[in-house]
This record gives C-alpha cells, sequence and structure tokens, in this order.
C-alpha cells in the first residue's frame, strides 16, 4: 500500500514532469540548434 502511495506521488510531483518537459525540449531543440548555427556559419 505505501509504494501504491509513493507511486501516486510520483505521478503528480512537478519535478518529474519538469524533466519530462525538459528532456523534449532539448530533443527539439537539439535539431534547430543545428539549423540555426548552420545558417549562422553559413550567412557569417
Amino acid at each position: 500500500m505505501q509504494q501504491d502511495m509513493q507511486h501516486e506521488n510520483a505521478k503528480n510531483d512537478p519535478f518529474s514532469w519538469g524533466y519530462v518537459a525538459a528532456a523534449l525540449v532539448v530533443l527539439l531543440a537539439l535539431p534547430l540548434m543545428n539549423a540555426i548555427i548552420g545558417w549562422f556559419v553559413y550567412y557569417l
């Protein structure tokens, strides 16, 4: 029962969602950063 409670808390924990959101942002930003840096170097 206690483990179930901890599991519920993990689901509602804003920090865990923050890490998930940060991971998604990083994954989305990596290709964009390559494109931005590529354009930046190209225009220089």
